[in-house]
């Protein structure tokens, strides 16, 4: 009798997101667990019968709660960068909002299976070719009778390493998210504004912001910042399949970030992950004024033009023999941030993409709040 091992099977998620917030059922059809504002209750039935129980097992908030939606403007006049150093996340998982601290232990659990599975793939390809060396050399040494036994144990071993691939294939999380038609609709402009973002010829991951001496620099810039090129697009975080594909921002100093309609979630590459309800993510957008001392991006606006030393008035520094003009950009850059440690920001080459974006995506929130 030979023994396989058998990945864990993980059940569907699903979201129910509307506006009084986001609800949470694990399991199958006639045996589930929802878990939302209200409590966890458990849901039991004989599917096609029209029998069904309901049973609460504990948490929730009594009361009603209350969201007041505020009204958000996108500032158009160019505000200069903060001085606040390094823009990062400290550590991913950190980042997760109370409502959806199930939904991350079972995506903790399937990347727990995940690594089990290739760790036990890894030791079912030695023993594989171990098999396949002894059953060559039953050939050339004319074993007889044991052929068949090395050309038996060759195949099992192979079987089993189907299998485990077979099983890594298939180990996810299929999430689910129902939202009503409103929020339907708004998310669907928030992807229409998201493809054209995608065009963008530049998009720059903040990184860091300092204040400069301008008077010691005799620099026009008020601030030092640290960018790296990044890009944006649309896709899953490995263990998870949806109907929904997530906007996918690349993150320079740490986890890339998915945002779903009903939740941000951020990855790092040692798997640890937060997810952020959509609504306590604080998006914000404005202009941005950028010496660009790199070549200018075709699809930027010059706005105005300075020299690399300049007076305090803004001429030119004469003393410095080799002084040059550059450009200033009007750029848009994206802050996203979070009460429970999210902290990123972006830079976009087109200031008309990227604050149509922004209002779109400010729209949707305001829907959903």
């Amino acid at each position: 009798m030979r023994f396989r091992r058998k990945a864990k099977l993980f059940p569907g998620v699903y979201l129910n997101f509307s506006k009084t917030g986001i609800s949470t059922t694990l399991g199958v059809p006639g045996a589930s667990i929802n878990l939302g504002k209200q409590g966890a209750y458990l849901n039991t039935g004989i599917p096609g019968t029209g029998l069904y129980d309901r049973q609460k097992i504990g948490g929730g908030k009594k009361g009603k709660q209350t969201n007041p939606q505020a009204d958000i403007e996108i500032p158009s006049e160019i505000v200069p960068n903060a001085e606040i150093g390094a823009i990062k996340t400290e550590q991913a998982e950190i980042t997760t909002t109370q409502g959806l601290q199930e939904l991350k232990k079972t995506l903790l659990d399937c990347y727990q299976e995940r690594i089990d599975l290739k760790k036990e793939i890894q030791k079912a390809k030695s023993k594989l070719t171990v098999a396949t060396v002894l059953m060559v050399f039953s050939y050339l040494l004319i074993f007889g009778f044991f052929i068949k036994w090395f050309k038996e144990n060759r195949k099992d071993k192979k079987e089993y390493l189907t299998d485990l691939n077979t099983q890594l294939e298939n180990c996810f999380v299929n999430i689910d998210i129902d939202v009503d038609d409103q929020i339907e609709k708004k998310y669907q402009n928030l992807l229409t504004s998201y493809k054209t973002l995608l065009s963008c010829e530049k998009i720059w991951d903040i990184t860091s912001t300092v204040a400069v001496d301008q008077k010691t620099s005799h620099s026009a810039a008020s601030a030092s910042v640290t960018r790296r090129l990044v890009k944006f697009g649309f896709g899953n975080i490995d263990i998870i399949k949806s109907k929904h594909d997530a906007l996918h921002f690349e993150n320079a100093n740490g986890g890339d970030l998915y945002i779903y309609p009903a939740f941000l979630a951020i990855v790092d590459a040692q798997k640890k992950f937060g997810l952020v309800d959509i609504r306590e993510l604080d998006f914000n957008f404005h202009g941005q004024r950028f010496i660009e001392e790199e070549k200018v991006p075709k699809d930027a606006v010059v706005i105005d033009h300075t020299w690399a030393k300049v007076n305090k008035n803004g001429a030119p520094d004469k003393r410095f023999k080799d002084n040059y003009q550059i450009p200033i950009c009007k750029y848009g850059e994206i802050e996203l941030t979070s009460t429970t440690g999210l902290n990123e920001a972006y830079s976009l080459s087109s200031f008309e993409k990227s604050e149509s974006f922004a209002q779109s995506m400010i729209e949707y929130q305001n829907t959903i709040k």
